[in-house]
């Protein structure tokens, strides 16, 4: 997955085969990915594992060989558990994919109903059960046709994506066994609201009380809901947004690394190379040599 994307705006794929999985294995600074949202489908698979990931306000603990499907439009990210390693496996599709030339029973019975559902229901894959094994299954397929990409492997993929579908909605239960509240939706698109702003503003000298204003919150209030969505503070998460974006300028043009830490919103080249070190790994230097 692309580590320096915040909000994602990227098409994925391209508009002929709207589909496409990302290999993580590695930590960027602290997270596995920062919380974000995208129109698209998501189905997570860890090959190694365990992880933490959190979908709106709901948090699973998805160990080796398990999974969860991520609605679109919904807040996620991911999250390591503690130093121990991990890899995982995002399959992320546009469901345009799954569509007809015309309107058809699949788009009238199934598709219709994927687009209501999927914007506020997420659900775990454990392999507890037969379904849900074949289910896991069917994405370890789908990771391997891509991964491989042989003649014909996007026929493939989007029969498995049929296939994984039709065990959904085998299991009707599933698609509202797990009600989510008004107040979690409110919580995430205030979420939303606030990330929204960083992204447009974080060039900007941002303060805590500049963010709660965004959301009518005091500032305590807002730190407390935004820790505990995100899991760092609003602060932390600023620094995180300047820093992924400092990462593209310094990879795609030849700026002094002054004018690039004031671009990105600090106002201090010291503490920009130190901040940086200590999510990255590196000095911006180094990041930008390769080394």
């Amino acid at each position: 997955m692309n580590k320096h994307n915040l909000l994602e705006d990227r098409v994925h794929g391209d508009s002929m085969f709207p589909f496409r999985i990302y290999m993580v294995d590695y930590l960027d600074g602290q997270v596995i990915f920062n919380m974000h949202w995208h129109p698209e489908l998501e189905f997570i698979y860890v090959e190694k594992g365990p992880i933490n990931v959190q979908v709106g306000t709901k948090q699973y603990r998805l160990e080796e060989g398990t999974g969860c499907f991520i609605p679109g439009e919904q807040l996620h990210g991911a999250y390591p558990c503690g130093d121990k390693p991990f890899k995982l496996h995002a399959v992320v599709f546009s469901i345009d994919l799954l569509r007809s030339f015309g309107y058809d029973l699949i788009e009238s019975y199934y598709l219709e109903a994927i687009k209501k559902f999927s914007f506020i229901h997420s659900m775990k894959l454990t392999p507890q059960t037969q379904e849900e094994r074949m289910m896991l299954k069917t994405i370890a397929s789908i990771i391997e046709a891509y991964s491989t990409k042989e003649t014909s492997y996007e026929l493939k993929v989007k029969g498995y994506l049929f296939l994984l579908f039709a065990d959904i909605f085998k299991k009707q239960s599933w698609i509202h066994n797990e009600e989510v509240t008004q107040k979690d939706l409110t919580k995430t698109e205030l979420l939303k609201k606030v990330l929204q702003y960083i992204d447009e503003h974080y060039k900007e000298k941002l303060s805590v009380l500049d963010l709660a204003s965004q959301v009518q919150m005091s500032e305590g209030h807002f730190s407390r809901f935004f820790r505990s969505l995100v899991r760092m503070t609003p602060m932390e998460y600023i620094n995180t947004i300047r820093i992924n974006k400092a990462c593209i300028l310094l990879l795609k043009s030849e700026r002094k690394m002054l004018d690039i830490a004031m671009d990105v919103g600090f106002q201090n080249q010291s503490y920009f190379i130190r901040l940086f070190k200590r999510q990255k790994g590196c000095t911006p230097k180094e990041y930008r040599s390769g080394k």
